[in-house]
Order: structure tokens, then C-alpha cells, then sequence
């Protein structure tokens, strides 16, 4: 597996300014570090590195055998941590914005990725500056401050949280998380100058496609529901047109009929945990944050071969740690992303068979129509009924021809990584 980068750029020694005035500034944290820290499963620090020492500003004897709560900052809402705490007590990976204080009150931003291992956790950190950053710092300044004034309880919060990631498009808080460490990787390499491999730009056109497949999920869901009330519609105008059983009757119950197989259809395809849009949502974000994990977890390890001698910390243990790790990332992130090829292969075929349903009720539409122009102004209303089957069939069959579109680039980008990235 490649590092992020090649030849990282000189370190920048920090300056006074950049160490923070202990007036809540920002303390020197550069793109080109990372901080590394392990704790148990208490949440107790047992190792980091020079960059994490540092930064905090902490010595290693405070640091060392201290809660991890030590550095944390009254900024980052404590739904937050809810999240983490449930994902990694049950040994799922995660990543998070946090916002961390310094022994002097200053603070600083990390993306952190944190992983379950044997004994307790382990963390990588890289320094945010992409978009979704920005998006989730403002959501942090107003969600904490709801917290403190509202008494928000952290389940609340992270409602809170996971209501947004929908909001934002995605299937879950995990989703965008995942999706958030894949620009932020990207941003690294920007402010490094460092040019995007294929490996990025292919993980760029997933991330897009499915944020996409995700929003067309959607909107199929709100045609769907729009589309249920058409039949009892026409039953009225029928009720209205002609006595029982005359052609716009027929009409009406035929629709029915039919919508009624292709409604459980898309029913099943759109609705529920396990429709196969989140199930490849799941997958594509699972392989995402972990490959993206492997490469950071790679780059923190060879750092530490430059590593000092600290008192208390075996480095070879470290590195032993982290190569384990990214052995594993590299094994599950491949099973995922077999998985997430199946299910955007199996998402095509379902969309078209849903679209050749459709046709079905098409021919039902066109008869209507036609009947509508039969009766002319004596339609009673009839006309408008079509009308919307016009509008909802229409973009429905859309939404499902740009899903099928969406599913093979996914497909494709996938195969294309799996031959890129695991060749070797």
C-alpha cells in the first residue's frame, strides 16, 4: 500500500506565536504531522508520539497514565463521543472532528481515526481543512452550545449528529465519516503539494457517485409516496365520469392492481435497513474509511522509526501495533469492496427490473389518456389526474435510469481499485 505522500516536506519548527498565547489561540499543528496515541480500555493513555506530546503541550509524565479526557475541549459536543464510544466498544472503527485544548488553554482540530485493538484503542490524527470540516465545525459551535444552555443529554446530541449526516445525504453518521476522511486526504495532499494519485481520484468519483445514488434514493422514496395516492384518485373521478364499471373504473383498478406489485417492489428496494441502497452505502463507507485508514495507519508507522527514546513506551510494540493494523484495514477494506461491487451489480439489475415494471404501468397511463381525450370537457378532472401520473412516472424512471448510471460508475471504480490498489 502507497504513503499519502512520498517525501514529506520539511517540518516547520514552531514558533512562540505558533505555541499559543494561553488565551484559547490555536496551537501549531502542521499538515504534514500526525499525531499517534494509545490507550486501554478505560480511555487511559498508555503511548503517543512527540507530535501529540507537543502539541498538547503536557509532559510525558503528565501525559502518560492519564485519562485521554485530559485534552479534551468544552467545544466538541459530547454526542460526539457517544458515537465513538458506541462504535468502538463494539470493535467497529471510526473516525471523528474533535477539538482538542493544550495545557495552556489554547486548542487545536483533528480528524481522528480510532481503532479497537486487543487491550484497548488506538488513534491516528491528521489535520482538517476540506469543505465537510468547515461544514461540521459550525455544526460543533452551535450543537455545543445547545448542550451547555438546553442540558442536552449525549444521546440527544448525537441525534443531533446523525440527523445531520442525513441531512447532508448520507445513509448514516458512519457514511459521512467515512466520506469525510476521503476529502480530507485529498486536502492533505493539496496542502503538502502533493499531486493526487489514481487511487485518490478513483475513491473521489465513488464518494460522488454514491453521495449521488444516495440523493436519487431519496427522491425515489418521496415519488414513491407521492405516486400511492394516484389510484384513489382516479376512483373518485371514475365514481363521478360514469357508472360502476365503465372504462375509467377499469382503468383505475387495473392501476391499482399493477402499482400494488411494483409498490412492494419499491418498497423493498428504498425503505428499511437492509434495502440494497444502504447495504452498498454501508459497504462502499466501510472499505472507504478503511482504506483510508490503512494509509494513514502506514505513514505513522514509518514516522516512528525516527522516533526518540521515551521513557515508559516500547516503539517497536508501536510499530508492531500499527503493521497489524494496517494488515488487517487492507484484508477487511477488500472483502468490503467485493461486497459493495456485488451490491452496486445486484442495484443495477434491481433498478432495471423496477423501470421494465414500470412500462406495465405506462401502457395503464397511455389508456387513460386516451380515454381522458375520448371524454374532453367532460373529463371532470380526469386530465389532471393523468397529468400527475405523467409527472411521477417520469421521474421515477429518472431516478431509476440515473441510479443504474450511478451503480456501474460505482462498480466500476471499485474493480478499477481493486486492480490499482491490491495488485501487488
Amino acid at each position: 500500500m502507497n504513503a499519502i505522500t512520498t517525501v514529506p516536506p520539511a517540518v516547520r519548527a514552531p514558533t512562540q506565536q505558533d505555541a499559543g498565547t494561553g488565551l484559547g489561540g490555536e496551537a501549531y499543528f502542521g499538515f504534514e504531522e500526525l499525531f499517534y496515541s494509545r490507550t486501554d480500555t478505560r480511555g487511559v493513555i498508555q503511548a503517543g508520539n512527540d507530535i501529540f506530546q507537543r502539541v498538547s503541550g503536557f509532559t510525558w509524565a503528565e501525559l502518560l497514565g492519564a485519562p485521554h479526557r485530559t485534552v479534551r475541549h468544552p467545544d466538541t459536543p459530547r454526542g460526539v463521543f457517544r458515537i465513538l464510544w458506541d462504535s468502538i466498544q463494539k470493535g467497529n472503527s471510526l473516525g471523528a472532528y474533535v477539538k482538542n485544548r493544550t495545557k495552556s488553554g489554547d486548542y487545536y482540530w483533528v480528524f481522528a481515526i480510532i481503532l479497537p485493538i486487543e487491550d484497548g484503542y488506538l488513534s491516528v490524527r491528521i489535520k482538517p481543512s476540506s469543505k465537510v470540516f468547515e461544514r461540521v465545525r459550525d455544526l460543533y459551535m452551535s450543537l455545543s452550545a445547545r448542550e451547555r444552555r438546553d442540558k442536552l443529554e449525549p444521546e440527544q446530541s448525537a441525534g443531533v449528529l446523525r440527523d445531520f449526516a442525513v441531512s447532508e445525504g448520507f445513509s448514516s453518521y458512519t457514511s459521512l465519516m467515512a466520506y469525510a476522511l476521503g476529502q480530507e486526504l485529498i486536502a492533505l495532499n493539496q496542502n503538502r503539494g502533493i499531486e493526487q494519485d489514481r487511487r485518490t481520484r478513483i475513491l473521489t468519483d465513488m464518494n460522488a457517485a454514491l453521495e449521488k445514488a444516495t440523493q436519487q434514493q431519496t427522491g425515489l422514496l418521496r415519488s414513491f409516496e407521492a405516486l400511492q395516492s394516484i389510484p384513489n384518485n382516479m376512483r373518485i373521478v371514475a365514481s363521478r365520469l360514469e357508472p360502476s364499471g365503465g372504462p375509467v373504473s377499469a382503468i383505475s383498478e387495473n392501476y391499482k392492481a399493477s402499482s400494488v406489485v411494483i409498490a412492494e417492489r419499491l418498497r423493498a428496494f428504498v425503505m428499511g435497513r437492509d434495502n440494497t441502497c444502504d447495504l452498498m452505502s454501508r459497504e462502499v463507507a466501510r472499505a472507504l474509511f478503511l482504506l483510508g485508514s490503512s494509509r494513514v495507519i502506514a505513514e505513522m508507522n514509518r514516522s516512528m522509526g525516527q522516533a526518540k527514546p521515551v521513557e515508559g513506551i516500547d516503539w517497536m510494540h508501536e510499530r508492531e501495533l500499527l503493521a497489524s493494523l494496517e494488515t488487517k484495514c487492507n484484508q477487511q477494506a477488500r472483502e468490503a469492496m467485493v461486497c459493495a461491487a456485488e451490491m452496486a451489480a445486484r442495484l443495477n439489475r434491481t433498478s432495471a427490473d423496477i423501470r421494465r415494471q414500470m412500462l406495465g404501468l405506462d401502457t395503464i397511463r397511455v389508456l387513460g389518456r386516451v380515454e381522458c381525450g375520448r371524454m374532453r370537457d367532460s373529463s371532470g378532472g380526469l386530465s389532471a389526474t393523468i397529468d400527475q401520473l405523467d409527472t411521477f412516472h417520469a421521474d421515477i424512471k429518472n431516478r431509476l435510469e440515473l441510479i443504474m448510471r450511478l451503480s456501474e460508475v460505482i462498480e466500476s471504480s471499485i474493480s478499477s481499485f481493486l486492480r490499482v490498489d491490491f495488485s501487488s
